[in-house]
């Protein structure tokens, strides 16, 4: 299978298990549930690990042109996986480029907006919601009509902005950032990084609750500061309110039934674990086996081939060198996964791969039973 589908495959398997502990887990803690959506995404990173590929059979074979056998001009071979992947990086490039320009935008901002003292807290008539970024150095950035409030108040914003510091809620979202950068084609991927904010800002407000505001007074904060947005904060930013949250935060805030405890060093290291073991046991059960020459009893032979041909094109630019195919040879005996590992003009290329499609081998055997096997075919072509 394609790496990118194998990638695909492997990060549905993680984020589908999310989906559904979290789900078991609905009236859990925020905190609790935004550790599972962080494992998820975890995993899904790991899925772009490639396996290791076993070691092929190699196979050599001479092509030398016949007086009366020259091929015919054959189309280059259509590369699905390069396609693939130029779309892939392409994606990639463009979701990771506005990230970018996002960051420069924020931190522009903070450079314009006045420094309240050593604590990391700076004033913005350019922002309309509290809000905090940076990794190594984290910045609070006030708007300034927090300026009218009063002490307490504003000491209300400040704890919630410091807990999204406590729980370096703004390096796991841009780590999540990166994730729909790199997984773009993926509609989960983007669910899991929004329920990963979403998340985030509840148990965040779990924290300040549980620092001693009142739910009915912290509420109606939430509606003040969201009275003030005209437009969504910066994406990269945390901020304190963005306007499709806030009821369902409210209506969190405002029941007296919700855990809000913190998940213990335990919990998360069994949701760890069982992830861990989930996602292992579900990729090997879905890959096929693929041997290694070395690992079959019997290794396979070639039964029938036809020679690959010379285009008219290569022998008349005298074109000389090697192709080097990889394959899988198949327990029915044909090649399958046929790709130019090594390419040597497109002509030739294309000869050889439609030449080694048409062969047929006695299938490498494992204790008497017909398994796939690695192989590497070098197609040598020269001129007498």
């Amino acid at each position: 299978m394609n790496f990118l589908f194998d990638v695909a495959f492997r990060s549905t398997l993680a984020l589908g298990a999310a989906w559904l502990a979290v789900g078991l887990l609905r009236r859990a803690s925020a905190d609790l549930r935004h550790y599972v959506w962080l494992t998820g995404l975890a995993m899904t990173a790991l899925s772009l690990v490639p396996a290791s590929a076993p070691a092929p059979m190699r196979i050599a074979l001479d092509v030398v042109p016949s007086v009366n056998a020259a091929a015919a001009s054959l189309p280059a071979p259509w590369n699905t996986q390069a396609v693939l992947y130029s779309v892939w990086v392409a994606g990639s490039s463009l979701v990771l480029t506005r990230l970018a320009l996002d960051l420069h935008r924020l931190a522009d901002v903070t450079r314009k907006a006045r420094s309240h003292g050593p604590d990391g807290i700076r004033w913005s008539d350019a922002v309309a919601t509290p809000m905090t970024w940076g990794a190594r150095r984290p910045v609070i950035l006030l708007p300034a009509y927090l300026e009218q409030w009063s002490p307490e108040k504003r000491a209300t914003a400040i704890l919630h902005e410091r807990a999204h510091i406590a729980r370096r809620d703004w390096t796991w979202q841009i780590f999540a950032r990166v994730l729909t950068a790199l997984f773009w084609f993926h509609p989960l991927v983007w669910m899991a990084a929004a329920r990963l904010r979403a998340e985030a800002e509840r148990a965040t407000d779990d924290l300040v609750l549980m620092g001693g505001v009142p739910a009915a007074e912290y509420a109606q904060q939430l509606l003040d500061v969201a009275r003030q947005l005209r437009g969504a904060p910066p994406r990269i930013s945390i901020a304190m309110v963005r306007t499709p949250l806030i009821s369902s935060r409210i209506a969190a805030i405002l029941d007296p039934l919700r855990s809000r405890k913190r998940a213990g060093r335990g919990t998360k290291a069994t949701i760890a674990l069982g992830f861990v073991l989930f996602f292992v046991t579900a990729v090997v059960c879905q890959a096929e086996r693929i041997y290694k020459v070395a690992e079959v009893t019997t290794p396979p032979r070639v039964a029938s081939k036809i020679e690959p041909k010379y285009t008219p094109q290569a022998r008349a630019a005298r074109i000389e060198g090697i192709v080097v195919l990889t394959m899988v040879i198949k327990p029915n005996g044909r090649a399958d996964q046929v790709r130019v590992a090594r390419s040597l003009d497109k002509g030739l290329d294309a000869s050889a791969v439609s030449a080694i499609r048409k062969w047929h081998f006695d299938p490498g055997k494992k204790d008497g039973k017909a398994v796939p096997v690695a192989a590497t075919i070098e197609v040598n072509f020269h001129l007498l």
